[in-house]
């Protein structure tokens, strides 16, 4: 959500494998003492750079693009493609999902383990008086999403997930809050003071919640098959890595990265205003944020360069501006919701009597 490392790795979910290659000439006893090499005159050497290699491997593709082999792998990937696409839940955006709810949450228990690893040490005891405010503010949510969410196997999965919440005690790094697919919230203490109230939480936690909600950790995960094969094959066309990379993620995972967080702004504060919370002061909170933003970026010598238009086509998220002006074309929508919610009425407060936290 604010561009940590950390949460970008938990989103992205992607595990990139690397294959180490030796080259070199075999050892002198290994083939001399037992046969001769045969030279054939019709074989030959050619480097892949050379122009007629170039031109042949063009040719390959051509081949196996027209192949009759390949219009059936092509048509059994498009039924795949087809059957996997799902709706996402408010928004209803088709998307492209394959990976089930179990392996989302087997990830989610690998990223767990990595991050107590890293910041165990720094978690709040959970007898902090923190964390029964945070929890009474998630419960809310909670119960909100889980009720006007269509899907029944979601719901019924959110239900089951072992929820708990991890206050990280340390006000150096920068501010941050995520929830893993696997339903572990953490929460970054220097993020506290930007949140100023609970309104200001409620906005975090929502749009948090939301990502979970879109499955976004399982669309990422899912469209990696993809990137990789079209990597190799730009790779075998133009021999450069890097240009490559970049071509990818600034036209595909860049810009996909960045719509599902403003998906996860709009989800989010719907279900806030559903939750009797204040839509109003998400924008302050974010105004708040984008100061904060600017404060860090001159400290480290940005210049403002995040905020540029290179910057932002390089970005997994979307301008603060962006987001601020956003949710104030929302906002009468917004206010409508948690007007129609029954918010000041006695006896709605009974749908957030459920407690999600109780292993906690």
């Amino acid at each position: 959500m604010f561009r940590s490392s950390i949460a970008t790795q938990i989103r992205t979910g992607a595990l990139r494998q690397f294959t180490k290659l030796s080259t070199g000439p075999f050892p002198d006893h290994t083939f001399a003492r037992t046969r001769a090499i045969q030279i054939r005159p019709y074989a030959s050497y050619r480097r892949f750079n050379n122009s007629n290699a170039s031109t042949n491997i063009y040719e390959y593709y051509l081949q196996l693009l027209t192949s009759r082999k390949a219009l059936y792998i092509g048509g059994g990937l498009l039924g795949f493609y087809l059957i996997n696409l799902h709706e996402a839940p408010f928004t209803h955006r088709l998307r492209f999902i394959w990976i089930p709810f179990w392996i989302e949450t087997r990830i989610g228990d690998y990223s767990y383990r990595q991050i107590m690893s890293q910041y165990g040490s720094m978690i709040l005891p959970h007898s902090n008086p923190l964390y029964g405010r945070i929890s009474n503010i998630m419960n809310k949510l909670l119960a909100t999403a889980i009720a006007n969410n269509e899907d029944q196997t979601q719901k019924r999965h959110l239900k089951e997930l072992h929820w708990e919440i991890n206050i990280i005690q340390n006000d150096s790094l920068p501010p941050n809050a995520f929830i893993l697919p696997n339903g572990k919230i953490f929460i970054f203490s220097s993020i506290l003071p930007i949140c100023e109230n609970d309104d200001g939480l409620a906005t975090v936690l929502s749009h948090e919640l939301s990502h979970q909600l879109a499955q976004h950790s399982s669309e990422q995960l899912s469209s990696q098959p993809f990137y990789m094969v079209l990597s190799g094959v730009l790779y075998s066309l133009t021999g450069v890595s890097w240009f490559n990379d970049l071509l990818i993620n600034g036209l595909f995972t860049m810009p996909a990265s960045r719509e599902m967080e403003t998906e996860a702004d709009h989800i989010g504060c719907e279900i806030l205003a559903k939750s009797c919370f204040n839509p109003d002061q998400s924008i302050q909170f974010w105004e708040r944020m984008g100061r904060e933003e600017q404060r860090l970026s001159k400290q480290m010598g940005g210049g403002g360069a995040a905020n540029s238009v290179l910057g932002q086509w390089f970005s997994t998220h979307p301008a603060t501006t962006k987001r601020i002006h956003d949710i104030e074309n929302w906002l009468p929508k917004l206010r409508e919701m948690r007007e129609s919610s029954g918010c000041y009425e006695y006896g709605r407060f009974h749908d957030f009597s459920a407690n999600y936290f109780k292993r906690q």
